[in-house]
């Protein structure tokens, strides 16, 4: 009699410690999926010094601590009008750091700002991914929260996919395997901040120059506006601000982050006899042009869906 009962317990005891497993495995994919797909954002710790600058360059103002109030004009051009709220009139009051200042790196160095004729006040993130298209993908970003417009916060994966702020911050998020990913909800609804943030952070893992592209149209150079980007399959920049003269003709400031991820600043023309901030319309124009250490072409001009 006492064998039967042992030998009933036995089949019962295994099943037991099934369930247990089967229950600890099931556990712990669910919280493997939910750490997945809820980044957490943090600010890394940047360090802003002065270096000086080793040459000089026209149109700064050291005094100024905005786009607009830091690179001046060049002679005979002046600012295009750019409407109250608009994307150009939010970049142009964009706080700057102290000009000389070197480039702070993501990772709490710096580098040299040989490079730079102006540098954005910006946070980066301590994964390090605010690179190129990720910074340019922030300040749209950034603008249309602050603007609290939340339904044009929505950017596209590598892969094609959509990951969309307003359905993030009511839950859903994106669970990615290789090229593949699927939204499942996975979270209460949060319109936090530093929920934004972590948002932020899922996109520039997944996005870059080849979701930028997907999500832009080629446009002729004489179109360029304020928020327009040029980019190819390794790097993209963007059109900061516009100047014209009397004559109709315009340059540009072009803006830029880079790997490592570096806070975003506007680039300078080191071509001419004199370095400027300002790129001219005819180099802009031509088949194939040099900004900074990259060469595009004149089909990487773009805008982004339906631009500012």
């Amino acid at each position: 009699m006492e064998n039967n009962e042992t030998s009933a317990k036995k089949p019962r005891l295994k099943l037991r410690i099934i369930i247990i497993a089967v229950s600890v495995v099931i556990v712990a994919l669910l919280i493997f999926v939910y750490l997945r797909v809820n980044p957490k954002w943090k600010a890394a710790k940047l360090t802003v010094k002065q270096s000086g600058k080793s040459y000089g360059i026209e149109n700064i103002d050291p005094e100024g601590m905005t786009l607009q109030t830091r690179i001046k004009t060049p002679d005979g051009y002046k600012r295009i009008e750019v409407g109250q709220g608009s994307f150009g009139e939010y970049l142009r009051d964009y706080k700057l750091l102290p000009d000389g200042s070197e480039l702070p790196v993501y990772d709490g160095t710096t580098m040299s700002a040989a490079g730079a004729a102006a540098i954005f006040d910006i946070s980066l993130g301590d994964d390090g991914y605010q690179q190129c298209a990720d910074s340019i993908i922030r300040l749209y970003s950034d603008y249309f929260y602050e603007k609290g417009e939340y339904d044009k916060i929505s950017f596209m994966f590598s892969n094609g996919d959509v990951c969309d702020y307003n359905r993030w911050r009511k839950g859903k998020r994106m669970l990615v395997f290789g090229d593949h990913s699927f939204e499942i909800p996975a979270a209460l609804s949060d319109d936090s901040e530093q929920q934004y943030r972590n948002y932020l952070k899922e996109v520039m893992n997944y996005a870059g120059t080849l979701s930028l592209q997907k999500e832009s149209q080629v446009i002729d150079s004489d179109e360029l506006k304020i928020g327009d980007i040029i980019c190819n399959d390794s790097h993209v920049v963007m059109i900061v601000d516009i100047a014209v003269n009397e004559k109709g003709e315009k340059c540009y400031l072009i803006g830029q982050s880079f790997i490592p991820a570096v806070c975003f600043h506007v680039i300078v023309d080191r071509d001419g006899r004199q370095a400027s901030p300002w790129f001219t319309q005819e180099r802009l124009g031509r088949d194939s042009f040099k900004l900074g250490d990259y060469t595009f072409k004149k089909e990487n001009i773009r805008r982004w869906k339906d631009g500012f």
